[in-house]
């Protein structure tokens, strides 16, 4: 027994020493590492090419990127969730199920030494078409959110990183006005960073779903529902500002971002702002994507695809209000995501239908965008995460 007691602290003191000497290695390293999310397998609205979830390095400098590894072999892990701990990531499996049915939600463990990230498990989405994945703020479990069912599934993290089975599957109701809109299309589920509540965005049923964690029962309970405004909006992603209690819903059909109030007293419940994408003169179909919010909160930004494939920039004022400043070119095809990188300095688009990942520089002072000529192949990317 003592002998065992040895060997276990031994094991320990090892892991924790491992654990530290990979984040002074990330932390000195020249470089942030940037996983891409692609589809893998042809799609109505897609002819998916790449391979799995990719590996990049971008230089902190000059925002250059260049490729560091491929993931094992995944169907269309196209939207990821970098864990906190920096060891895991996680992917939906964007496609039909196949023979089960149902589509999948991957784990993978990730080697910052080697840059491999190799697939620990997968399990159910208990739908169809996953489109969005992300952990909760204790680093515990895994929400996903199916489009096809239009669901939210919630998962533990096991002591391995592995994916147990699901605690909570929710069905989303309703419909809408759009030809999109025919039934409930969950397209994110998210925890806000600070308060304690969740919020799942549905786009067919045009409205926000509230949710909560039972932390006793490990379970995800239903709060309550809110209506978006106006129908046929299409609510697809949302952002919550930094230090207002301001969340950002970025509606897709209109290409309109609503701007609403997220304290306990008024939950989705007052929008004070709606605000287009684009300029009044351009009636051209916006299929808006992705929004994100600078880290230091002045500036946020939206991207639209179709025939417009641009990002738009916007400021924030002191009470969370939006001005349009103007839009950026993506220099390429459909970016359905972007991001910016940890310092703020650098916005990266992925162009899905051409193949490339563009970065740009960000002025800290003004917001806007300018081109670095920095741009990599990478076959269609969709969604970019950078490790934590």
């Amino acid at each position: 027994m003592k002998r065992f007691f040895i060997f276990l602290l031994c094991a320990l003191v090892t892991f924790s020493c491992q654990r530290n000497q990979n984040e002074k290695m990330r932390a000195d390293s020249p470089f942030e590492v940037l996983f891409i999310g692609t589809y893998t397998k042809e799609e109505g609205h897609v002819d998916g090419q790449g391979e799995g979830i990719y590996i990049y390095a971008m230089d902190k400098e000059t925002g250059q990127l260049s490729y560091l590894n491929v993931s094992d072999s995944t169907i269309s892990p196209s939207y990821l969730a970098v864990h906190p701990n920096g060891d895991n990531v996680y992917a939906v499996n964007e496609y039909d199920g196949g023979e089960a049915g149902f589509a999948t939600v991957s784990a993978f463990e990730y080697n910052f030494k080697d840059h491999s990230l190799e697939l620990i498990n997968e399990v159910s989405s208990l739908g169809q078409y996953p489109c969005h994945i992300s952990i909760d703020n204790s680093g515990q479990y895994v929400m996903a959110a199916n489009y096809v069912g239009g669901s939210v599934a919630f998962y533990p993290i096991e002591k391995d990183g592995a994916l147990g089975v699901h605690n909570s599957y929710k069905k989303h109701e309703g419909s809408s006005s759009h030809p999109r809109q025919e039934a409930p299309h969950a397209h994110m589920i998210v925890q806000h960073p600070t308060l304690n509540f969740i919020a799942a965005v549905d786009l067919g049923a045009d409205r926000i779903y509230e949710y909560e964690i039972d932390s006793i029962g490990e379970t995800l309970n239903y709060v309550g529902d809110y209506p978006n405004s106006p129908r046929m909006s299409g609510p697809r992603h949302l952002v919550f500002h930094p230090t207002l209690d301001i969340a950002y819903t970025l509606n897709e059909l209109l290409g309109t971002i609503e701007v609403a109030p997220i304290s306990d007293e008024e939950r989705f419940q007052r929008i004070f702002q709606v605000i287009s994408s684009q300029d009044v003169e351009d009636d051209r179909e916006p299929a808006s994507a992705a929004i994100k919010i600078h880290p230091n909160g002045r500036f946020l930004y939206a991207s639209n695809r179709g025939e417009l494939n641009e990002i738009v920039i916007f400021s924030v004022d002191e009470k969370g209000i939006l001005s349009r400043l103007g839009a950026q070119s993506t220099l390429g095809l459909t970016p359905r995501d972007f991001e910016i990188d940890p310092s703020g300095r650098f916005l990266l688009a992925a162009n899905q239908d051409s193949n490339t990942i563009v970065t740009f520089s960000i002025d800290q002072e003004t917001g806007m965008l300018s081109e670095t000529g920095n741009i990599a192949e990478v076959p269609t990317p969709v969604c970019l995460k950078f490790l934590k």
